[in-house]
């Protein structure tokens, strides 16, 4: 095995990924949390208690595990200090340390130095860890530019540095763990600035690890259509043969664990499946091929795949150039019949290629048709695959060819009824980013394209769901719902204007602050049960876009009516019919209606959450048993109206519709994410709820907080308000006071509460909605 130390070349392409944003942001937002939560925890003196007390671990180990770390980085620098051309990394690694240091400097405890905080010569444990902080920004900092042992070798000493800073008394738990996020954090943004290499092999690390799977080549080049992730060269053999050789690097920085994820949930289109296996993303890509080779399907014939120099490598024959490379004139009429049989042939096969834009379509050197980079496709599609790859190839075709051609072509292949099939999944959302691109520079060729291809079907276009726009109507209606809000919220408590704004202006700021921030979190949950309940695969990023903008219309559209709108144009978007667009979101309501229920059961079973409400004199207790009675009465209600036959002959087509969503029943990974989702939302609903509680100088158990945030949510659910607008600050007021909170701290509670995760919300809201529409993801 060849230890590589650098992964890259020093003058290779850098680029600024999405992945150093979300690790910014995470940082960010854990030392926020990790700053205002006290070093005085019983959870951190356990954990201190935990390490310090390890069995067979003496005093040595964790002094020399502390210098390790600091040894280790001092080598990193001092490698790129002697390398040829490695000079942008020392840069980087300086600006890390100095910003480690600046933002360690603004948290550091008073009566603490730096220079204490690097020698750890500080009275006491120091918060938060400094010296842990830069040696973590040199080597995250220089993590993309090093090979993969060495990269661990860094992430190991780390974790045992950490342990040995609690065991020897350096810093707390909290100061650890702010140490980390400070270094991280400060890698993360010289990342952003600078970018990163990829790690992708270099042309000669390629040449040989083909010379070791027997493919000699003489000229080699590196091509520019290379996915994330993946070194794409072009080669020659000896026999004068052309070859495409993608390598999936062992030390691809896109190939690590969180990258891999990340872009598996953000580029749904370019990663429809999640592996960790570069060998696997090889084999799927040749097995696929010879497949569809078998099917009888032209393709770029597998010469090899396997692994090499522990890089997982596979090397086409490259017989023809993609459409993107050649002039339109090239696609000929000829060509087009062709590949639209070679697409029906990889389909009855039951194959999906799943991008069939101009980077894969082929044409070969006699001018006939290919299909190539079988790395998305999927064995065993199903009717909703295959249709987006027939929409995807009709635009691509309109795009070179001109629609008339395209549709023509389409048609002679499909019939009519095939052609209309289409028309749904002629939608931006169900298309590559390739094709994406081509239509920027043709902004209304789509709208036309479906048009034409309606006409030539003999059918009618379909039509988009209308979305509820903001009038002065519905912005007067928000405003008189909020004054008969704070009626009924003053009236049930007997709070007093006065009582509140007292109690407001004694609130920590910052822990509002924190919910603030915290509480965004939970749209981000919600997302993943959205994505659990659409059986199309959706880009997280729009998905995530959609819940805010499902805030902003929830408060100016105050109706039922606007937010379905919102939902059902999304989907249709998504290239799904307006049935199967309405169903995702009953589903998706009925999974987080079922885990509402299910928290109460299980409060009831586990005889916790026993709550005692007084106002006026009137004592009711909240207890299990009263838990129970309700969800009886729900669902006996419901059984009542389901009997009246008007209701049933109403709801038999929504029924219908939902029974043909529940299909993602079926999915294990789409019930956890829908399930899941819902599961955690709720658990951030009560974290952020307890949040607001705490700026008001209380506390009260997780539990409670559940019971109080479901009941509260199930109640202003059946009531016939807006956006539960007075109802869910009420019922949240009686909760809290039900749990012992006083009066005027449980009003002001509910009411910030409700600021946080309902009325600002809709403000970057707005902005989401812009956004998706621009992007006609809506």
């Amino acid at each position: 095995m060849t230890v590589r130390f650098f992964s890259s070349a020093s003058d290779a392409t850098r680029a600024r990924r999405p992945t150093d944003g979300v690790l910014l942001a995470g940082c960010s937002l854990i030392l926020v949390l990790v700053t205002l939560a006290s070093a005085t925890s019983s959870l951190a003196g356990s954990v201190a208690a935990v390490v310090q007390a390890l069995p067979g671990l003496i005093g040595w180990f964790w002094e020399l595990c502390d210098t390790l770390v600091v040894v280790w980085a001092l080598v990193i620098v001092g490698v790129t200090v002697f390398s040829n051309g490695r000079l942008s990394l020392l840069r980087d690694q300086t600006l890390a340390v100095v910003l480690a240091l600046g933002a360690g400097t603004l948290v550091l405890e008073d009566g603490v130095t730096v220079a204490d905080g690097l020698t750890a010569g500080g009275p006491g444990a120091i918060y938060p860890a400094l010296r842990l902080a830069v040696s973590v920004a040199i080597l995250v900092t220089s993590s993309p530019h090093l090979g993969r042992p060495i990269r661990r070798v860094g992430r190991w000493l780390i974790a045992l540095a950490s342990l040995s800073a609690v065991a020897l008394g350096i810093s707390t738990v909290l100061g650890v763990i702010a140490g980390l996020v400070l270094g991280a954090g400060a890698a993360a943004i010289v990342h952003l600035l600078f970018g990163s290499p990829g790690g992708v092999p270099t042309v000669d690390t390629v040449r040989t690890a083909l010379g070791e799977i027997g493919i000699p080549v003489t000229e080699m080049t590196v091509d520019g259509l290379a996915p994330r992730g993946v070194a794409r060269l072009l080669a020659t053999d000896t026999d004068g043969r052309h070859l495409i050789v993608k390598v999936f690097g062992r030390d691809a920085r896109d190939g690590q664990l969180v990258n891999v994820v990340w872009t598996y949930l953000w580029y749904r289109d370019e990663a429809p499946f999640l592996t960790l296996s570069r060998l696997r993303l090889v084999e799927h890509e040749a097995f696929l091929t010879l497949l569809a080779e078998r099917a009888g399907v032209p393709v770029l014939p597998v010469r090899a795949a396997g692994m090499a120099e522990e890089d997982a490598v596979i090397v086409l024959d490259a017989l023809g150039g993609p459409i993107a490379e050649h002039d339109d004139d090239a696609i000929t009429d000829g060509y087009l019949q062709k590949i639209w049989r070679s697409v029906a042939s990889l389909h009855e096969a039951g194959i999906a290629h799943g991008a069939l834009d101009d980077l894969h379509l082929i044409i070969l050197s006699d001018g006939g048709p290919a299909i190539g980079a079988f790395s998305r496709a999927t064995a065993a599609a199903s009717p909703a695959q295959l249709a987006t790859d027939r929409a995807q190839l009709l635009v691509t075709t309109a795009l070179h060819a001109g629609p008339a051609r395209a549709i023509a072509a389409a048609r002679t292949a499909l019939g009519t009824d095939g052609l209309a099939a289409i028309l749904p999944f002629l939608q931006s959302a169900a298309l590559t980013r390739p094709i994406r691109i081509g239509l920027k520079a043709a902004p209304t060729l789509l709208d036309d394209l479906r048009t034409a291809t309606a006409a030539a079907a003999d059918t009618d276009v379909p039509k988009l769901e209308p979305l509820r726009r903001l009038t002065l109507g519905s912005a007067l209606m928000v405003l008189v719902l909020v004054f008969a809000a704070w009626a009924v919220i003053t009236a049930i408590s007997h709070v007093g204007l006065s009582a509140l704004l007292e109690e407001l202006q004694q609130a920590d700021s910052a822990w509002l602050w924190a919910a603030l921030l915290f509480s965004q979190s939970i749209w981000i949950s919600e997302a993943f049960s959205t994505l659990g309940a659409c059986p199309r695969p959706l880009r997280l990023g729009p998905v995530i876009g959609l819940q805010f903008a499902i805030r902003f219309i929830a408060l100016a559209v105050p109706s039922s009516a606007g937010r379905v709108a919102l939902n059902v144009r999304f989907f249709q978007r998504a290239g799904l019919a307006t049935s199967p667009a309405i169903a995702v979101g009953l589903v998706d309501s009925l999974a987080g209606f079922v885990v509402q229920v299910l928290l109460l059961i299980a409060i009831w079973l586990a005889g916790l959450g026993t709550l005692t409400l007084s106002l006026s004199g009137i004592s009711i207790d909240v207890s299990s048993e009263t838990v129970l009675a309700i969800v009886i009465a729900i669902v006996i209600g419901v059984a009542v109206l389901i009997m009246i036959p008007r209701v049933r002959r109403a709801i038999r087509p929504r029924l219908t519709e939902a029974a043909e969503a529940l299909q993602v029943l079926r999915v294990p990974t789409k019930v956890l994410q829908l399930f899941g989702g819902n599961l955690v939302a709720q658990v951030l609903m009560a974290m952020t709820l307890g949040m607001c509680l705490r700026a008001f100088g209380t506390q009260t158990s997780l539990v409670n907080l559940l019971l109080i945030n479901t009941l509260a949510s199930l109640f202003s659910g059946v009531m016939p308000v807006p956006g539960g607008i007075g109802v869910m600050e009420a019922a949240l007021a009686g909760g809290l006071i039900a749990a012992g909170v006083p009066q005027p701290t449980a009003v002001a509670t509910a009411m910030t509460y409700r600021i946080v995760t309902f009325y600002l919300p809709p403000i970057w809201g707005a902005y989401a909605l812009r956004v998706l529409r621009r992007r006609e993801y809506l």
